[in-house]
């Protein structure tokens, strides 16, 4: 099956990595490699695929899995989510439009509903489903603070804020964050057990994203159970590194 970790982007290139190499594309180039895909593909993708239209649940701005990791919310501060490690509600992300350029994810209103090409899984007991072409939204971020909360603990750059992304002028550690981020995080064992080309270099978020997004669809496809689905179609779902704590807590 190819694997294949996406960071797309609306407004400038999206980032693709397939396990050799990063691949840049447009939002229109994008959707020509997407829609000429033949083999059996999963994609790991970093932006909204659901969203909070189902009775009991109905929202067109939030769904439960992100307001359960939302830093102002009770289950978030009780958790330790740092600055920085960002769960917006799903309208809110604009790179939901994407997702729905490509993919027609997320469905707002079924009745307009067509088949799609790629199958969407919010649950772990669907990745064995026959539709060769497969989908789930993956949260990098927040996979990087799980993996490393226990690391850089101690590591002050990281006492007050996580922000690994983007450029600030207020913030001027966010590069050494996110170097020292790539070089820990290339040590663990959850990604040197995943098979890819380890002479790559990872120079920018984007492509940290991506990448992590590549190693989380790796566990979940090959069944390492070191990632897992959470949430399910009425919740919302990530997948993420599993962590007992924060999958008891979720499933409360």
């Amino acid at each position: 099956m190819k694997i294949l970790g996406i960071d797309p982007a609306p407004a400038k290139k999206s980032i693709i990595f397939d396990g050799r190499e990063f691949i840049e594309k447009t939002p229109k180039e994008l959707k020509v490699y997407i829609d000429n895909l033949n083999e059996d593909t999963f994609i790991s993708w970093d932006a909204p695929l659901s969203a909070a239209v189902y009775e009991g649940d109905f929202s067109l701005t939030i769904r439960q899995i992100e307001r359960f990791f939302n830093r102002q919310s009770k289950t978030a501060k009780n958790l330790g989510i740092p600055k920085g490690i960002s769960t917006l509600g799903y309208s809110g992300c604009p790179h939901w439009t994407i997702s729905q350029y490509i993919f027609g994810y997320p469905v707002i209103n079924e009745s307009f509903l067509k088949k799609l090409k790629f199958d969407l899984l919010m649950e772990n007991s669907e990745i064995n489903n026959k539709n060769i072409f497969k989908i789930t939204e993956s949260h990098p971020a927040l996979s990087l603070w799980i993996v490393l909360k226990e690391d850089l603990k101690n590591n002050e750059l990281f006492k007050d804020s996580w922000q690994y992304k983007g450029y600030s002028q207020s913030d001027k550690n966010i590069t050494k964050r996110r170097e020292i981020i790539t070089k820990s995080l290339m040590k663990k064992e959850f990604v040197q057990e995943v098979e890819f080309n380890k002479e790559i270099t990872i120079d920018s978020d984007d492509k940290l994203d991506a990448f992590v997004c590549y190693i989380l669809g790796s566990h979940l496809v090959n069944k390492t159970a070191k990632a897992k689905i959470l949430g399910d179609k009425v919740k919302g779902s990530f997948l993420i590194p599993y962590d007992k704590v924060i999958f008891e807590v979720f499933n409360l």
